[in-house]
């Protein structure tokens, strides 16, 4: 169902929501640590082995895959095709469990797959690598039924909701939906997110601190939805059209236009540096400061290896060599609590942090 969305075209925004999205960098983004990138659980009808487990795996590999790499494109590398008919050959450990759901209970194959495999199998078929924490979307839809409009609300019970958490949880997505308390009821309006005005929803959204802010115009019929939805993130615009969607497949439409673009922002590529960054960091006041700052760096998917290279009172200075770009590392760490950009030393080519802990 979401093919039926498909992204149309790419334009500058205007200088208002380029300015404000300057702006929100330029502080602590909304972002959130996604612990579970690589466990999943898929139904099955039995506990049973053979072929019906193997396939299971095969299937909880996919999820997997796309969750790590942001792009369900993912899935027709010719490499992956061929190891997800190995799927268990990567899997760290399994188990069974029972869920209620609304049909009744439902057997689970809960399945982790080892970190260290799954990546190398990524790096192997030239796919990017996305790391556990995401900046978070805001999302603004405004739907039109039976001739009145009103913008989605997280509303206990509405199927469109309770199907966009779903649905972007599994693609470890981070989602948010506005208040719509008094502050946001007189800076946007029904008109405002049903015309996709990009200055009045970069002014909404700043209190959010989203860096990525998805809307919609969405008309609803007997459950059926038609219209169109758009993505603003840094200087651009992506706009799809929806149609004739269920809500599960608008559920799908929204977290492929939102994974596919921040994944080609955020996912690392192995190589693709030709320069080792030097970070200067301060605030190390003690051992367990020194310690911190490196296992953080070290944790980062960016990150291949960290070289101290001086220690002077509370300062240290480190190298790194890293995959990706120099942008990407620097977008990964301001998505971060840890560190705090300082500046830049143009002439020695250092940058600087101060190190705010664990």
């Amino acid at each position: 169902m979401y093919r039926t969305c498909k992204l149309e075209r790419l334009f500058p925004l205007s200088r208002l929501i380029f300015t404000l999205m300057l702006a929100l960098l330029s502080f602590q983004l909304s972002a959130a640590q996604m612990p579970e990138l690589y466990r999943v659980g898929v139904p099955v009808s039995s506990q049973s082995g053979g072929e019906e487990r193997d396939k299971a795996m095969s299937r909880a590999l996919s999820e997997v895959l796309v969750k790590v790499t942001g792009q369900r494109s993912t899935l027709n590398n010719a490499g992956i095709k061929q190891s997800l008919k190995k799927a268990s050959a990567l899997v760290q450990s399994f188990g069974y469990e029972r869920r209620d759901t609304d049909a009744g209970q439902q057997l689970l194959l809960q399945v982790r797959f080892d970190e260290a495999a799954v990546n190398r199998l990524l790096r192997d078929n030239g796919l990017g690598i996305w790391d556990s924490n995401r900046p978070d979307t805001i999302v603004w839809l405004a739907i039109e039924k039976q001739g009145a409009r009103q913008i989605l609300r997280e509303t206990v019970g509405s199927p469109l909701v309770n199907d966009l958490k779903r649905v972007m949880a599994a693609r470890s997505l981070p989602l948010t939906f506005p208040l719509m308390d008094f502050e946001d009821s007189t800076t946007i309006s029904e008109v405002d997110v049903w015309g996709l005005f990009s200055d009045k929803l970069g002014q909404a959204s700043a209190r959010y601190g989203s860096e990525a802010v998805l809307a919609g115009r969405l008309s609803e019929a007997r459950g059926r939805f038609n219209g169109r939805i758009v993505l603003l993130f840094r200087n651009q615009r992506f706009d799809a059209s929806v149609t004739d969607l269920s809500a599960e497949g608008l559920a799908l439409a929204i977290a492929d236009l939102t994974g596919n673009t921040l994944s080609r922002h955020y996912a690392v590529l192995s190589g693709g540096s030709s320069v080792n960054p030097v970070l200067e960091v301060d605030g190390i006041t003690h051992t367990r400061d020194y310690a911190g700052v490196v296992n953080y760096l070290k944790g980062l998917t960016a990150v291949r290896d960290v070289t101290v290279i001086k220690v002077s009172g509370n300062k240290v200075e480190l190298e790194l060599v890293i995959d990706g770009t120099l942008s990407q590392l620097s977008d990964a760490i301001a998505l971060g609590r840890n560190l705090r950009a300082t500046g830049e030393d143009d002439i020695n080519q250092t940058l600087k942090y101060r190190w705010l802990g664990n």
